[in-house]
């Protein structure tokens, strides 16, 4: 859900470097506002729940086993997320952003693995191997929900991007009863996007209205309800925070007031690592497993 841009490319200032694909849907719904507002209002509510496309592998296997991870499809209802487990200890959560996978947080998981917890990763709905093509972090959750009732409740979570978001609402409103969290360039939520999607949509002032009507229908809850920042205020567990100041999907001034909202929150800078290499950095990994660690002991 929070992306400034459909399934296509990014926003651009001039035409000339706007892609095709992304003029083509300008002009569809510069037409369609026109004509059809209400179905004009519902693709847009329809793209903005819908995480970009990926190649996804078939998610068939009960528990297999390979290089060390375990491979486990989670039942919820007639979903199916798809999980994997690496190694043995307390557990740690780790949740990826949005139009991510699991994949993202393989860097993480291994360090958590090697240093003696058990590390969870797994597809969000609409995301990865996991079925679904729409989600929001209402979907987050409740995937979470499920993950934690067949392997338990996390001792560690820790959140990417649109993760991080996730990761505190896990915290707040699911109750887990982590011993801290770790948060990389966590997104504010989903209400912060809207006017930036819309924008790349070249959606109408007036429909974007309608648009954020039908987000609410379709996803049962409003988006200042999922305000992230503003739920940081009743974390009461130690957390760290890793972020790039430039980075260009989360602003920092969004990173700073989740962080000073947050009783016992750290925020650590991490500049030139942008939004998703941060995932890889070795010295925010190391960070991120001695954080775990000094609360162990």
């Amino acid at each position: 859900m929070p992306t400034a841009k459909p399934n296509v490319a990014r926003n651009s200032t001039t035409d000339r470097s706007v892609p095709l694909t992304l003029r083509a849907l300008r002009v569809w719904f510069a037409i369609e506002s026109r004509v059809a507002p209400h179905s004009a209002e519902n693709r847009a509510a329809r793209m903005f729940v819908t995480p970009p496309s990926h190649k996804r592998g078939k998610v068939d296997y009960g528990s297999v086993a390979d290089g060390g991870w375990t491979h486990i499809a989670v039942s919820d209802g007639p979903s199916i997320i798809a999980a994997s487990t690496l190694g043995t200890g307390p557990t740690v959560m780790l949740v990826h952003g949005w139009g991510g996978s699991a994949k993202d947080m393989t860097p993480l998981a291994v360090a958590y693995a090697n240093g003696g917890y058990r590390s969870i990763v797994f597809d969000m709905p609409g995301h990865g191997r996991s079925s679904g093509r729409e989600s929001s972090l209402v979907e987050f959750l409740r995937a979470m929900r499920a993950v934690v009732r067949l392997f338990g409740s996390p001792d560690i979570i820790v959140g990417h991007s649109f993760g991080g978001a996730a990761a505190v609402f896990g915290i707040t409103e699911l109750a887990l009863p982590v011993r801290g969290a770790v948060l990389i360039s966590p997104a504010p939520g989903p209400a912060y996007y809207v006017e930036r999607f819309a924008r790349t949509l070249g959606l109408p002032s007036a429909r974007t209205h309608g648009m954020v009507q039908r987000l609410v229908k379709r996803v049962g809850r409003t988006l200042e309800s999922l305000d992230a920042v503003s739920a940081a205020q009743h974390a009461r567990v130690p957390a760290v925070v890793f972020h790039d100041p430039a980075d260009r999907e989360v602003p920092f001034e969004f990173v700073q007031r989740m962080t000073d909202a947050w009783d016992g929150a750290r925020l650590v800078e991490a500049p030139s690592l942008g939004h998703k290499r941060i995932l890889r950095d070795p010295s925010t990994i190391t960070a991120a497993v001695d954080f775990a660690r000094a609360l162990s002991a």
